[in-house]
């Protein structure tokens, strides 16, 4: 049985860090085409965004889901680390900065919940 996280204070890190994956799979699943544009030119298919998008909406499921939070947690960081690198690569710095807040939010929830 699936057993929802409660909305309290010590949860709202991995609340924040899903409601982000949650977000940025909305706007990735959008495929606008800036955003097909953007996966282009970090040396992916343009339909990498619909990957991507339903990868991040996994991650936000898993992470409130009580028992399936460090799938979560790990999913979502191979996600976040695969975005920096993909920035870097392509040496697009001034793009790093989102992926950096989700993966540095996402290991905040992560102290927290084994804390």
């Amino acid at each position: 049985m699936f057993t929802l996280i409660s909305f309290s204070y010590e949860n709202l890190a991995t609340l924040a860090s899903a409601f982000a994956f949650l977000a940025g799979s909305v706007i990735n699943a959008t495929a606008l085409k800036p955003i097909r544009e953007e996966f282009v030119r970090y040396g992916f298919p343009w339909w990498w965004c619909w990957v991507t998008a339903l990868l991040e909406l996994l991650t936000a499921f898993l992470l409130v889901i009580g028992s399936t939070f460090a799938i979560g947690a790990a999913l979502g960081g191979c996600i976040m680390v695969a975005a920096i690198f993909a920035v870097i690569w392509a040496r697009d710095f001034r793009r790093i900065l989102p992926p950096a807040i989700f993966l540095l939010l996402l290991l905040v929830a992560v102290v927290i919940q084994i804390s």
